[in-house]
């Protein structure tokens, strides 16, 4: 990875914690911070939060010589932190601590380039980053959601189909909002060697299975199916169908919704998604299927099937818990992000969550 600078831009805090009822402050790790769109940038105030739960804020003094802020682990523990700038460090150098480059993009009309993002938060504990938010001594506002299967310690590969392929980039999406002006969507890839390559392996389609005879086609609907499968238990379908419909806040103020349609027609049981894609209309604009199958029905929280219908990988499949269905519907079917972007970014169970 390239520098942000030759200059040492990396500032590193001696930080202490101090539980709300106590008086002496305890040594805590250290922090170090570098957070730079095209050149250096000074952070005002700064929130983040790891994998396991664990989240922070702080602000930072106008010389950057101190911040105060507070920590809440993972385990709900709340104290107060505060630091003292210790010195800088080189960003490619950071005691041993790797940050990250990525080229991103900002959404108008369209994506646009929009420069360099470096970025590296390191509070000295083990579980890696999820997101953060910042806003700089200009008055620019930024948060963003990372997502990659090696920083949540996922295992780097995934299993589409049979097939073991392997993720190499990284990515992150959220707003950017620069000073005085309105927020816009944000995202970013990052920057790694051009030989590093997205797939091991090819990537076969499902082979087509036999459809019982009379099964009808799909109902041609503007909205994406969420095709019911499994009719044993109507309450579980109940809870699935409203779920996935449900709007979804993100942010503060900006509320989404999937363009998802409930379908309920007992003649669809049994069936499996190599079934389902054979009986999509002709003139169906759908990028994808949404299945609540046996699974779904048992599942605590009614994890759903996700089926591609892209030529190159129809059939394909994985699943997702009915709030994530919102993210991956509404990025789907503008082609604002890929297939492998969701399929690649299971948890230890092999579902995918919301990404915000």
């Amino acid at each position: 990875m390239q520098s942000a600078s030759g200059d040492a831009s990396v500032f590193v805090f001696r930080m202490w914690r101090r539980d709300l009822a106590a008086v002496e402050w305890e040594p805590g790790p250290r922090l170090l911070v570098h957070l730079a769109e095209d050149g250096s940038a000074v952070p005002e105030q700064l929130s983040w939060v790891t994998r396991d739960g664990a989240e922070s804020a702080l602000a930072f003094a106008p010389d950057m010589s101190s911040c105060f802020g507070h920590r809440r682990a993972a385990s709900a523990h709340l104290v107060q932190v505060r630091g003292e700038l210790e010195g800088h460090e080189v960003f490619e150098d950071a005691d041993g601590v790797h940050g990250f480059e990525f080229t991103t993009e900002t959404l108008g009309k369209g994506w646009h380039p929009a420069g360099r993002l470096r970025f590296l938060i390191d509070d000295g504990e083990e579980s890696p980053l999820q997101w953060a938010a910042w806003r700089d001594r200009s008055g620019n506002a930024y948060s963003v959601g990372l997502w990659k299967p090696g920083w949540s310690g996922e295992s780097e590969e995934f299993v589409v189909s049979g097939l073991t392929l392997k993720r190499s980039s990284a990515n992150f999406i959220g707003y950017r909002q620069p000073a005085g002006q309105a927020p816009v969507a944000y995202r970013g890839t990052l920057v790694e060697p051009p030989e590093a390559p997205l797939f091991e392996e090819a990537r076969e389609p499902v082979a087509p299975a036999e459809v019982p005879a009379g099964t009808p086609q799909l109902p041609l609907i503007g909205s994406v199916p969420l095709v019911r499968t499994d009719f044993s238990d109507d309450e579980a379908w109940a809870a699935a169908s409203s779920q996935v419909t449900a709007p979804r806040q993100v942010f503060d103020d900006d509320v989404f919704t999937a363009d998802v349609e409930p379908v309920d027609d007992i003649r669809f049981e049994g069936l499996t998604a190599a079934q389902l894609v054979q009986l999509v209309p002709p003139d169906a604009d759908w990028a994808l299927l949404v299945v609540a199958d046996k699974a779904t029905m048992e599942s605590p929280e009614r994890h759903v099937l996700v089926v591609d219908l892209d030529e190159e990988n129809l059939g394909q499949t994985f699943r997702a818990t009915p709030p994530a269905i919102q993210e991956i519907e509404n990025n789907l079917s503008i082609a604002n992000m890929d297939w492998e972007e969701f399929a690649g970014n299971v948890d230890e169970n092999g579902i995918v969550q919301p990404m915000l």
